[in-house]
């Protein structure tokens, strides 16, 4: 009977969360608009993504900043810097859906901490994706720097949208009060949000598991790892961020010719060991069967 890692699947939901989180950054501007118009009768679109709070959509609304907070919770980088940028990410999240702006009319204390919120919570998304995602490999993939490419991009236009906010509110307000020049900008900044989380998840330009034959021609290799495609392929992606090269083996007859096999295994070279070690002693408790 084969052995079952109960890990697989965890891998490929944390990655689907990732994906989740991207495409709700990415839809729910349109769904507010959308759903606004066509459900609910409204004339035409707010002037920004927090007045809907007080149409319809508020569930909707609500419901998705909670679902991101909740993700970013419970978010697990590589290290305690991921971390603690998930959680402070996580309550500037809260700090959007609970504490509401004004409907209409100058801001009570309630909307200026849901607007210090909004801006807290895009800056530290712009530093996950300019700081965060960036970090690691001494020796980056080609899909690495592509998807680096993008994060840098992504945070960029997060960190300007920002800044042409904060700008029409202080120059432009009062003669433009209805314009969706808000609206429009809040949407290029979560569509950005979304891209750099979807591509986090694997969706652009992931890392494909290849044999290296340059490093699989050295002697002095020792295996750190055997169970199935997904966790080897997760845990190698981690000992990239360290700058830590490793190699997929098959044992098998087969090799690659055939499907991917469902225990593969991983080597490192003998002298990142000590510096590996960690993180697979980690992948190895996560990995281990449930009594």
């Amino acid at each position: 009977m084969r052995r079952r890692h109960p890990y697989n699947d965890q891998v490929h939901s944390y990655l689907a969360l990732r994906k989740t989180v991207g495409w709700i950054g990415i839809l729910l501007p349109f769904v507010l608009v959308l759903g606004h118009v066509t459900v609910f009768g409204g004339k035409a679109p707010l002037r920004n993504i927090s007045v809907y709070y007080y149409t319809g959509m508020r569930d909707i609304f609500v419901g998705a900043i909670c679902a991101i907070a909740l993700f970013l919770f419970f978010y697990k980088g590589y290290d305690r810097w991921d971390n603690i940028a998930g959680n402070f990410a996580g309550v500037f999240a809260l700090g959007i859906a609970f504490f509401p702006t004004v409907k209409e009319g100058p801001n009570d204390w309630v909307a200026t901490v849901h607007y210090y919120s909004a801006a807290c919570f895009f800056i530290t998304l712009a530093l996950f994706s300019l700081f965060l995602f960036t970090r690691g490999e001494a020796r980056p993939s080609v899909m690495k720097k592509r998807r680096n490419l993008i994060y840098r991009i992504c945070g960029i236009i997060m960190l300007i949208s920002m800044a042409a906010v904060e700008t029409f509110f202080l120059f432009l307000y009062k003669d433009y009060e209805n314009s969706r020049f808000v609206l429009i900008a809040e949407t290029v900044t979560l569509i950005a949000f979304g891209v750099s989380w979807l591509t986090k998840g694997g969706t652009l330009y992931p890392d494909k598991i290849k044999i290296n034959h340059t490093m699989e021609k050295e002697d002095n290799l020792i295996k750190v790892f055997t169970g199935p495609e997904p966790t080897a392929l997760l845990l190698m992606n981690r000992l990239k961020e360290t700058g830590i090269e490793s190699l997929i083996k098959n044992d098998s007859p087969l090799g690659y010719l055939g499907a991917v096999p469902a225990v593969i295994d991983l080597y490192i070279f003998k002298e990142d060991l000590e510096k590996a070690t960690p993180l697979i002693n980690e992948m190895k408790e996560q990995n281990a069967p449930e009594e």
